[in-house]
């Protein structure tokens, strides 16, 4: 089966979080398969030199070719949209202010290409309104239902001249909402949980008000679980931290703490909590305001990799308590060292459609405090609920009350029970967290669409 997948980016090229790793273990998981995938990516300007030039079609004045691991690289040139700094917008967090062009013109390059594929697998708001144009069944996979791309009307419209019904499909109370209209024109519509399925079904706030849309849909959304791809986070092999380790000999986890302790000059007497990603407010960082100073008393320590628009707060938090809580720009490299040194990581998501940082996390032998919502919600299991099988530690209410007290559990059990704790720890690393099933399974959904058409 031959299948264009279409988005906005792929680790290691383009990534500002999770999606990029997401897609490049799908695709690699994949091939493994025998599918032959190739990813449609903007060439943005700072992948001027990756690729080799071949025609161009629609709006792209050439397409560069690439080869990764086995997967196939398109890289879509289209200087008027793309030869600018950033993925989204020139600063982490924000969004250029003619994104619904830069998103409208790359679609239809996808769309120009989908007559060559079986499948065209779209990924998030960027790719979506591909599916008004593709001439092959397509997917629509909703990694984050709470961001679209909004456009004006009569515009989206012009845009889109060749789709007769291009108004009803875009219109959203005056505007036009990219997500709403390829989650209508899409042949089928997944996510990255089945919790988080049930959840933009039903829930307006988790989905942006797109829920009755996607209630409504003659072929009901499919949640397929995330994966991680476990040989490129792998901490007995990964050179990006000081040295490695495994599940039956954790010596490297306190040489990577000691790094981290000295990188971030916290008091490593408390407890390490790690925190990678958007800083955004889906991530739940408001419940902490109230209870952050009592907890940073208790010994929490809290080292936050990204940025979004709350970084406001955990600067705020930085400067008030300069001894527990470190905030730094993303990247790779402290990523890894945040799993590896951390004791624990945190993430009282608001809601978290799939949740990555968790897996890598636990591969890296950091047991987590979630909320329990989305994909958290499968993932993690609460050391008090199921003392077999537990892995981590978790809350259902979303109040800061709930969180503080699952941080509290986490750091008694991580200074008084050290058995527990690698017991916990163990788990974690040990399970399987790559993306074979999942591969499995989009497969099957691929091969419906296409008996559907």
């Amino acid at each position: 089966m031959n299948v264009l997948m279409v988005v906005a980016e792929m680790a290691p090229f383009a990534t500002s979080g999770g999606l990029g790793d997401a897609i490049t273990g799908i695709a690699h998981a994949l091939g493994r398969i025998d599918v032959d995938v190739t990813v449609l990516l903007p060439r943005y300007q700072f992948l001027s030199d990756l690729g080799e030039a071949r025609p161009g079609e629609g709006p792209a004045r050439a397409l560069y070719r690439h080869r990764e691991a086995g997967v196939r690289i398109l890289l879509v040139d289209d200087p008027e949209s793309f030869d600018r700094p950033g993925i989204y917008g020139p600063e982490p967090g924000s969004a250029y202010e003619d994104e619904w062009r830069r998103w409208g013109r790359f679609c239809q390059v996808a769309g120009a290409l989908s007559g060559q594929f079986d499948v065209v697998h779209l990924h998030d708001a960027q790719a979506a309104p591909t599916a008004l144009l593709s001439s092959s069944p397509t997917v629509l996979t909703l990694h984050n239902a709470a961001y679209s791309v909004m456009a004006p009307i009569d515009e989206a419209v012009e845009l889109f001249a060749e789709v007769p019904d291009a108004h009803d499909l875009f219109e959203w109370y005056g505007s036009a909402n990219y997500l709403k209209a390829g989650i209508l024109a899409a042949d089928q519509v997944t996510t990255v949980s089945p919790a988080y399925a049930r959840q933009i079904a039903e829930d307006p706030e988790v989905s942006s008000g797109l829920n009755e849309y996607l209630a409504g849909l003659e072929h009901p959304v499919i949640g397929l679980l995330n994966g991680i791809e476990i040989r490129r986070f792998d901490p007995e092999i990964d050179d990006a931290i000081p040295q490695p380790f495994g599940p039956h000999d954790l010596t490297g986890r306190a040489t990577a703490r000691e790094q981290l302790v000295a990188r971030t000059g916290l008091d490593g007497s408390g407890v390490l909590f790690g925190m990678v990603g958007r800083m955004t407010g889906q991530k739940g960082l408001e419940l902490l305001d109230p209870v952050i100073d009592r907890l940073v008393e208790a010994g929490f320590r809290l080292i936050a990799v990204g940025n979004g628009d709350e970084d406001e707060r955990v600067d705020a938090w930085a400067a008030r308590h300069p001894e527990a809580v470190w905030h730094a720009e993303y990247s790779d490299e402290l990523s890894r060292l945040v799993w590896a040194g951390g004791d624990s990581y945190l993430m009282p998501s608001k809601f978290e459609p799939g949740g990555l940082g968790n897996l890598y996390a636990m591969r890296y032998g950091a047991p987590p405090v979630v909320r329990f919502t989305g994909g958290l919600a499968t993932t993690v299991i609460d050391a008090h609920a199921n003392p077999v099988l537990a892995n981590g530690f978790g809350f259902e209410d979303y109040s800061p009350d709930a969180l503080a007290e699952a941080v509290e559990r986490a750091m008694t059990t991580f200074r008084d029970d050290p058995a527990r704790w690698a017991e916990l720890q163990h788990v974690g690393m040990t399970t399987d967290w790559g993306w074979d099933p999942s591969a499995r399974r989009y497969l099957d959904v691929y091969e419906q669409v296409l008996d559907r058409s």
